[in-house]
């Protein structure tokens, strides 16, 4: 009988046909026939669900079938935890770039009513437009990218590296195995690869991008046989890239491997129902055939009465599983070696799951058995859940005694997961510790600091962050310096102590309004920048700030543009325009009545002017030849002006403007003259009363404050 909750949460039995469907993606689903019970028949809907093995699966399909004498309903149903977390979304979005195992999963997991244990260290990876979707598919992707697996136990979702158990069965055909079936994959053998990833300029495809090529060892036997390029432009380091290519070609040619469950259970399988992810040793010598295969997937049918009917196991090929029968090869340890505690086992600190431990210690059948080794307590349903006691220790494995992970010696406790309350110890020492979390919080809980993820975050009392301290990265995501954050409405301050040691004083603060849209900073220091030449810095000197340089000050506000403004030790430089508004360009002069200002000769348009003296010759006439260098000033092409100034009674004037000179004239021989030339300048001879960017409003508050200043500065 089949026990089934409405969407009032009344239940309701009935009997049913089933068959449960199990990956090692984590999927676990029903399907099925209903056959009794006409409130479950005719009312079967929305909000419907089933008790399977004391796990909830929710109704996703129903369809009644009229049988002429009675109706039978045919129905899907999937686990709760892929229902519940495909109809519940994230309505944010993970900022670009590169990040944590741990920031993506507490991204996807906080806010459900799920909780993750990640039990495999994975680097940090990037990921774009993460975010606004379903929990369901986001955990996906996570899936996706990182290869791990998962699997479900209560609402404690664990991922690892390989799910199920790497067990020491062998089945052969002939003795304990009926048949055995191979499918070859030939037609998508190839040896070779070439990929192509980023581009090496964005803006210049001409340039090229990241390259990489892959030949496998089997090319010297079969030849080139090439593969379709790939083009990926995520990926911009060429390592990363060569290890695609290795994934095509290495699984290119692959052997599909079958078997049935009988086949399975008649070799020594001791489960009540196989669990994907498992490792089986499968021979057949008439095939040549001797290898390591996995199971992927299991499809187990019961009938009304709940007895199981049979199960179509799905294995791997062959390839996938090469790089584990290799491992083995390199990872074997006798029990002795392991229980005297002999080798380092890396800790993982993992969430607590209390609950799923004790319910595992109560419901265990446990077989004692007494050998030269110790005490042998075996699980009855499971024999590779084995503890062994003896003089040595206690060491508990979960592949049949081959190795003991978790282990109590002498030497210490080797563990994989440490569940605990309290952990109260003088030195904690480990190689890497992994999705751990470490907080600090003073005396008065108004502040805490938090170690995650590889950066520090501070806290107010009611957990806000306050502050940031984390690597910086480059553009391909490697760390390359350290960052210290304001958070947006927080202060962020270098502080200063008194001799008293009991004030605090801001030197450098980022004000709470400051953020990246608006960045702004405060200097309280007297010297706000100095380092060891005197000359080099930025202080304040009573009320006056003091920028001094060694060689020069450069000050620049076009984004490294030529717009500058350079202060030499002998002379001031002005690249760009230059213009005064609320006063006037002067030059000083020193008097015997103090030094006094001389303004500056303005005209409308942009000249320039030359000023010399000369005399014509006996016919009254001479030519006066432009400067060479002050030609190259002006543009010649435009008309110029000579004014002239006669210093005898004779008449003087310009006969002709030539581009590089121009001839005065007199009517009496010999007069001596001065003249004045004004040409336009080279590059600017349109301009005449260009209008600025100032507007009246503007005009009117810089002539207040002018006003202020100049009050200011006769009061004083």
């Amino acid at each position: 009988m089949i026990k089934f909750t409405n969407e009032r949460g009344e239940q309701l039995l009935a009997l049913a046909e089933l068959t449960y469907k199990a990956t090692v993606n984590g999927e676990k689903s029903l399907s099925g026939t209903i056959y009794t019970n006409d409130e479950v028949l005719n009312k079967i809907d929305r909000g419907w669900y089933l008790e399977f093995d004391n796990e909830n699966y929710i109704i996703t399909y129903a369809k009644p079938i009229d049988q002429g004498e009675n109706v039978t309903v045919e129905f899907e149903a999937v686990h709760e935890f892929f229902y519940k977390m495909g109809k519940s979304a994230v309505y944010s979005q993970l900022s670009d770039g590169s990040h944590t195992a741990d920031e993506y999963l507490h991204f996807i997991f906080d806010g459900s009513e799920y909780y993750f244990q990640l039990g495999s260290p994975v680097a940090a990876f990037e990921k774009q437009s993460f975010g606004l979707k379903n929990r369901m598919a986001l955990f996906n992707d996570f899936i996706d990218s990182t290869g791990l697996e998962f699997y479900l136990s209560g609402h404690t979702v664990t991922i690892i590296d390989k799910v199920g158990s790497d067990l020491s069965t062998i089945v052969r055909k002939g003795f304990n195995l009926q048949e055995l079936t191979l499918e070859r994959n030939i037609s998508d053998f190839v040896t070779y690869a070439k990929g192509f990833g980023a581009y090496l300029d964005d803006n210049n495809h001409d340039a090229g991008r990241v390259t990489a090529e892959y030949t496998s060892p089997l090319a010297d036997i079969y030849g080139k046989l090439e593969a379709d390029p790939v083009s990926d432009e995520r990926y911009t380091i060429v390592g990363n890239l060569q290890a695609r290519l290795k994934e095509v070609v290495d699984g290119s040619y692959t052997i599909s491997v079958g078997m049935t469950l009988e086949d399975l259970q008649k070799a020594g399988y001791e489960y009540s129902l196989p669990t994907p992810g498992d490792y089986i040793m499968g021979v057949d010598e008439e095939l040549g055939f001797s290898q390591k295969v996995r199971i992927v997937s299991t499809e187990t049918d019961f009938d009304v009465t709940g007895d199981k009917q049979g199960t179509k196991v799905t294995l791997n090929s062959i390839s996938s599983v090469d790089s584990k029968i290799q491992s083995d090869a390199s990872t074997s340890h006798t029990m002795n070696n392991i229980i005297n505690g002999n080798g380092s086992i890396p800790n993982s600190w993992l969430e607590d799951a209390t609950q799923i431990a004790t319910e595992a210690l109560q419901d265990t059948q446990t077989e004692l058995k007494f050998t030269s080794n110790g005490i042998l307590a075996i699980d009855k349903t499971n024999a590779n859940n084995v503890v062994i006691l003896n003089s040595a220790g206690i060491g508990v494995s979960t592949d049949g005694g081959k190795t003991f992970a978790n282990a109590m010696t002498g030497k210490g406790i080797n563990a994989t997961t440490i569940t605990t309350g309290i952990l109260r110890a003088i030195d904690i020492i480990g190689v890497t510790i992994t999705g751990s979390r470490i907080t600090s919080t003073n005396s008065n809980n108004q502040a805490s600091v938090k170690l995650e993820n590889g950066q520090i975050e501070f806290r107010n009392a009611n957990g806000t962050n306050v502050g940031l301290i984390f690597p910086s990265y480059d553009g391909n995501h490697n760390a390359n310096g350290l960052a210290l954050e304001q958070i947006p409405g927080q202060i962020f301050s270098i502080n200063t102590k008194n001799s008293s040691n009991d004030t605090s004083t801001a030197v450098i603060q980022i004000p709470a309004d400051s953020s990246t849209d608006n960045v702004k900073a405060n200097f309280y220091g007297s010297k706000v920048f100095e380092n060891d030449n005197y000359f080099n810095n930025i202080r304040g000197k009573g009320e006056k700030l003091w920028i001094t340089a060694g060689t020069a000050i450069v000050l620049n506000g076009g984004n490294g543009s030529s717009n500058t403004f350079n202060v030499y030790n002998d002379h001031v430089d002005v690249l760009g325009n230059f213009t005064v508004y609320n006063g006037s360009k002067n030059a000083a002069h020193p008097t015997r009545d103090g030094f006094r200002a001389t303004p500056a000769y303005e005209t409308a348009e942009s000249y320039l002017g030359d000023i010399g003296e000369s005399v014509t010759d006996d016919k009254g006439e001479i030519e006066i030849n432009i400067e060479t260098l002050f030609g190259d000033t002006i543009n010649t092409e435009y008309a110029y002006q000579v004014f002239l100034s006669p210093y005898t009674d004779a008449k003087i004037w310009v006969s002709e403007r030539k581009k590089t000179s121009f001839i005065v004239k007199s009517d009496q021989p010999n007069a001596s003259f001065a003249w004045e030339l004004k040409g336009k300048r080279r590059g600017y001879e349109k301009e005449r009363l260009m209008l600025t960017d100032l507007t009246y409003k503007e005009a009117e508050k810089l002539y207040k404050e002018a006003e202020i200043n100049d009050e200011n500065k006769d009061d004083s």
